[in-house]
This record gives structure tokens, sequence and C-alpha cells, in this order.
């Protein structure tokens, strides 16, 4: 009796030491973005602030653009993962079920395409969007969104190797006997995966669209490769620095202390993640399930 005690409040020391890493990050964003900035240099203000304000807030959405930067964001975010989860299931659905020659090289290619980073392809990409046509007809696509629409479209976008991989994996593991009795009933193979796959195939679907919509929420390497006036969350937090001096202190040469400008990031990183808390609240159970059983199915 004595041991099953001690090994339930081991159980509860672990728990709640492994809680309280994971949390910290959090805690601390939210104790800075509320605090103002001078009790950053108070010693005694460790979590709860002494002055607790929301002109943290309020000065870090003006410096970010917030509400305009969040629209060309959302633009970009939905539109793109909306398309790549089309593409990539197609493309899954074709390696888990079609034999054809060269499936096995092609199905290589996609792990290469998780394995490699996107840093040795970004000026290959560049070159073909600065100069995308052929022959003497050519287009400059850079600062558009067609620079990541069109990987996207064509399944190559932000680790689209992972989505395919994921809709690989899920559509193996639903029974062959669906598709069998699809065909019986006179339906061809698009008709077979729009009317028969895809409403069994809804948690991966939705597992795919939310992995989609956070890589590209977060992603700024590859934007700042291609986009010089279109803004984004992840651009804006990025260059919060710039920002804040020019828009509040109209100098970009202004000098602020180290530690003072800690709300401001810290304040910026929690507008920045808020939208996908919120999303991932409401759905984390079909991403759950999603992940387990496109996952545990080979």
């Amino acid at each position: 009796m004595a041991v099953k005690k001690i090994w339930a409040f081991l159980r509860l020391l672990i728990i709640s030491g492994i809680g309280f890493i994971v949390l910290y990050p959090l805690i601390y964003m939210v104790s800075c973005a509320f605090r103002d900035r001078i009790d950053m240099t108070d010693p005694t203000v460790i979590w709860i602030p002494r002055h607790p304000t929301l002109a943290v807030i309020q000065e870090t959405i003006k410096a970010m653009d917030f509400w305009n930067t969040l629209k060309n964001t959302l633009i970009l975010n939905i539109g793109c993962s909306f398309v790549q989860v089309l593409s990539c299931s197609i493309t899954g659905y074709g390696f888990a079920r079609f034999k054809f020659r060269g499936r096995n090289m092609l199905f290589a290619v996609v792990i290469m395409m998780i394995l490699v980073p996107p840093q040795v392809i970004s000026l290959p990409l560049y070159s073909l969007f600065r100069h995308f046509g052929i022959g003497d007809f050519s287009v400059n696509l850079i600062d558009s969104m067609f620079t990541m629409y069109l990987p996207a479209i064509t399944g190559n976008g932000i680790r689209s190797g992972l989505m395919i991989l994921i809709f690989r994996q899920f559509f193996k593991g639903l029974p062959k006997e669906l598709e069998d009795a699809a065909y019986i009933d006179g339906c061809g193979a698009f008709r077979t995966f729009v009317q028969i796959m895809i409403p069994n195939a809804s948690s991966a679907f939705l597992t795919v669209f939310l992995f989609s919509v956070v890589l590209y929420w977060n992603d700024y390497y590859i934007s700042s490769a291609f986009f010089t006036d279109t803004k984004t969350i992840a651009l804006m937090l990025k260059n919060l620095d710039t920002e804040l001096k020019l828009r509040l202190f109209d100098s970009v040469s202004a000098e602020l202390d180290p530690r003072e400008q800690i709300v401001w990031k810290q304040a910026g990183c929690l507008i920045s993640i808020t939208p996908v808390l919120i999303m991932y609240i409401f759905l984390q159970k079909y991403f759950t399930e999603g992940i387990e059983r496109s996952g545990i199915i080979g």
C-alpha cells in the first residue's frame, strides 16, 4: 500500500514537472505581455506584474500593423493549405492504391522532400520565380503570392512530403473492398476517390490541413526569400525590433534597453500564436485521431 502511494506521488511529481517545463514559455510570455516595461528592470517582479497594463499589447499590435498583416497571412495561409491538402491527398492516394512503373523511385523523391531542408532549393526557386515562363516570355513572380501558391498546387509546398506520407499511410489502411464495390457500381478512379475515399479520410484531411496551416503560419524563411512588401505574421514578428523603433519612436536608430524590449517581443509572440492555439483547442480531438490512424497503420 505504501509503495502504491509513493509511486502515485512520484507520478504526480514527474507529470507536474513536465507540465511546468512545457508551459513555462507560455506562462512567461503571458506574464511579460501584460506588464509595464519598467517591471523588467525590477528584480522583485518574477511572475505577477507590479504594473499590469494592456498598453504593451496595443503598442505591439500597432507596430505589427496586426489587422492588415493578419488578413494577408490568412489569405496566404488558408489558401495555400487548402490547395496543398488537395494536391497531397491525390498524390498520397496514387502511391497507396496504384501500381505503376517508377513508383518506388518517385516515393523516394517524396522522402527526400522531407529530409532535404528548404535552404538547399531556395536559390533555384528564386531564379525560377524571378524569370517564370518559357523562352522570351517570362514574368517576375517575386513578391507575389504565386510564389507560395504554385508549389502548394503542385504538391511541393512547405513540408508537402510529410503530408503525402500521411495520406499514403492513411489510404493504405482503408479496406480495399470500398474501392472494389465502387468499381462494380461503375465508378472510375477519380469518382471513387471523391465520393468514397475522401469521406472516409476526413480525419486525415483535417490533420494535414492543421499541419499545413501551422507550417505556413510559422514560416518566415521562405516568405522572406520571396516577399519584400507582402507582410505576414511571421515576417512582422521577425522584424519586430525595427518596426517598434519605426512606428513607436519614429526612428530606426532609437536606443531601447534590451530587457525592456522583452515585453514587446513576448507580446508579439503571444499575439502570433493565439489564433493557432484557438484553432487547435477546438479541433484537437480530430487532430489526435488523424495522427493515430495515419501513424499506426503501415
